[in-house]
């Protein structure tokens, strides 16, 4: 039974590490390349997927090293922030959708008029979700930060930038509320995704090295 769980442990390591890095791939395509609607609605829906499968393998590796209390919080935090940032991005969705249909579907400019103010209102439950999912996904990166830059196999100012980095760009997003940070600051999410992008790579690099040098034992 014990070589079972262990097995079963260590291999969500590699599984995290491919699944971190599609999900930073799936978010900047579905944000930044003009994909077919429905395909980019499919990577939006999935990258939290990939995202919450990402931090399991993370977790796990870096728990070995140092099984602190952040760690835990960062897991769950990422969980937790993933699962509000799939629920958001299906209600903005279904929302852009009804809107843009009823829009067409109007015959007077005062019909189209009211259904831009109640789409306005009813946008505003995504906005506010938007930043839900903000607040824990960045925590939880900030957290995972502090365990990456005590980790023998990272980068200590790599872990530092990145916790540095999540708290910049959470405070950035609070500041502007319940406006996104866009219309007057600088929206640091894409740059806080490339942080996490580089990590994605740097620990699949970590793990083919381990894996390659127990090969050779």
């Amino acid at each position: 039974m014990t070589l079972i769980n262990k097995y079963s442990f260590d291999q969500i390591e590699p599984i995290g590490a491919i699944s971190g890095l599609i999900s930073i791939l799936f978010y900047l395509s579905a944000g930044l390349l003009p994909l077919p609607d429905a395909i980019g609605r499919l990577l939006a829906f999935a990258f939290p997927l990939f995202m919450i499968v990402g931090f399991m393998g993370l977790y796990t590796f870096l728990k070995k090293q140092h099984d602190t209390p952040s760690l835990g919080i960062a897991y769950i935090f990422g969980i937790i922030g993933a699962s509000i940032g799939c629920t958001f991005l299906v209600v903005q969705q279904a929302n852009f959708i009804w809107h843009s249909t009823a829009i067409e579907a109007a015959k007077t400019e005062g019909a189209k008029d009211l259904l831009i103010a109640a789409f306005n209102g009813a946008n505003r439950v995504q906005l506010g979700m938007d930043v839900a999912w903000d607040i824990f996904i960045l925590l939880s990166i900030f957290f995972f930060g502090l365990n990456i830059a005590r980790s023998l196999s990272f980068n200590k100012l790599f872990g530092w930038f990145g916790s540095f980095m999540a708290i910049l760009t959470l405070t950035f997003n609070l500041y502007t509320f319940p406006d996104p940070p866009s219309g007057s600051l600088i929206d640091l999410g894409p740059f806080m995704s490339i942080w996490m992008f580089i990590m994605y790579i740097w620990f699949s690099v970590i793990l083919f090295k381990k894996k390659v040098q127990v090969n050779d034992n």
